[in-house]
């Protein structure tokens, strides 16, 4: 595999209108108007987190075809996520990378919409800790003008980078969508960066952690547990391939 390194800066301009579903609080949607409208809120509410500038990587240095990393939380048996780089190579290989420096070591799961998504990977471990160290990415979904198939069909065990209202504000913090197309499209389809998803076997091991930790949701908070050590803790992401 190659080892990935980040090469340039460049200035973000303008910024998308906060009508727009997004945020770091990005799977706090739902399929309801209601929490719909909640998530644009929640996101509006975040979006002075958002980073100023977007890393790029050079043509080189891109991965592409499939790649497999291996999510251990703490309890539970390792979870698998076959990512594709061929569909999303910034967002892969901007994860990989963070995965290959042990960034989500110790980071935790912050965040449960039932039937919708379980998100997590952060500095500070919650949904206003935008990690401001980290430069971001450009955001590969067709509503930011780049062509993502994978982004276009978000369905049960899609994982996606989460993102403030600006379409190039990710980092690291990722979800793992919970519900079915039906469920989840509308609020995602064409709005994130979807890269990577998990089989069956893997979503059962997603779906314990979330009976596990529901009870410990604010549902005032869109989902979010307040409590950190109350919070499903990410021991490690490993790439294999």
């Amino acid at each position: 595999m190659k080892n990935v390194r980040k090469i340039a800066v460049i200035a973000i301009a303008g910024c998308l209108s906060l009508t727009v579903l997004a945020g770091l609080a990005g799977c706090s949607g739902g399929s309801s108007s209601s929490s719909s409208a909640s998530a644009s809120s929640s996101a509006a509410a975040q979006s002075q987190n958002a980073p100023a500038a977007t890393a790029q990587f050079s043509e080189d240095e891109l991965l592409s075809g499939k790649h497999h990393a291996v999510i251990q939380v703490e309890g539970y048996d390792p979870i698998t996520v076959e990512m594709d780089a061929d569909a999303a190579p910034i967002t892969v290989t901007n994860f990989v990378n963070l995965a290959n420096n042990s960034y989500y070591n110790g980071k935790t799961f912050y965040r449960i919409v039932e039937d919708f998504c379980l998100q997590g990977g952060t500095l500070g471990n919650s949904a206003s800790g935008n990690d401001s160290s980290l430069d971001t990415i450009t955001g590969e979904f067709s509503s930011n003008g780049v062509e993502n198939p994978l982004a276009d069909n978000f369905d049960r065990g899609t994982v996606a980078m989460a993102r403030t209202t600006l379409p190039n504000s990710a980092t690291s913090t990722f979800f793992i969508t919970l519900g079915s197309s039906s469920q989840v499209g509308a609020s995602l389809d064409g709005q994130y960066a979807a890269f990577g998803t998990i089989g069956e076997e893997g979503m059962a091991i997603v779906d314990a952690i979330v009976a596990d930790y529901i009870a410990n949701v604010d549902n005032s908070q869109m989902g979010t547990i307040s409590d950190e050590t109350k919070q499903p803790i990410i021991e490690s992401i490993t790439v294999t391939d």
